[in-house]
């Protein structure tokens, strides 16, 4: 493998990520190769540096996606909250109702861990912000157009309970894993 062919791993392992960044570690990395290869020989240099993969993981871990990619994991997020709204609201009832509802909002919690984790606490805190803004959204066009109603306070504090947990779901994963994570990046 040749210094340029170990680049372009790296950068396809940084997919993602907001160009900027990208583009300043690759020519960081570039000159780290340049100066090992100046010293030991490019084999010794490629050799003795850690897998393009994993200093990319690295990268992405500590400097997280751009901003297209996390609207896209906030749209997405909105997107999956809207069914997560109690389907009693606007026509079913009973269990099956209930049952439908707690489905959509568990894979909603596991999206927006899985985002948390993979993405960061920023990414994950602004799906977390969507899918809450996206539940309140949906539930005051339901209200709007007469096909739902909110029975009693209690429905009312559960609904925005729920809501809110959302952001800190989508935040605190991905902030543990960053306060938990080694801090060393390296070749």
């Amino acid at each position: 493998m040749t210094a340029d062919e170990y680049l372009r791993r790296v950068a396809r392992g940084m997919a993602g990520m907001d160009r900027r960044v990208r583009d300043d570690v690759l020519r960081e990395l570039r000159s780290h190769l340049a100066d090992a290869a100046r010293e030991h020989g490019e084999a010794q240099a490629l050799a003795s540096a850690e897998s393009p993969e994993a200093v990319a993981a690295r990268y992405k871990e500590m400097y997280g996606y751009g901003r297209a990619y996390v609207a896209v994991f906030a749209a997405i997020a909105a997107a999956l909250a809207v069914p997560t709204l109690p389907l009693l609201l606007y026509g079913g009832e009973g269990l099956l109702a209930f049952a439908a509802t707690l489905i959509f909002l568990l894979v909603l919690v596991a999206y927006l861990m899985a985002v948390a984790v993979k993405a960061g606490s920023t990414a994950g805190l602004v799906a977390g912000l969507a899918a809450c803004v996206s539940r309140f959204a949906s539930l005051a066009v339901l209200l709007a157009v007469g096909s739902a109603e909110v029975r009693d306070a209690s429905g009312w504090v559960l609904f925005t309970v729920v809501s809110i947990l959302l952001i800190a779901i989508g935040f605190l994963p991905g902030r543990a894993k960053e306060r938990w994570r080694r801090r060393d990046v390296g070749l």
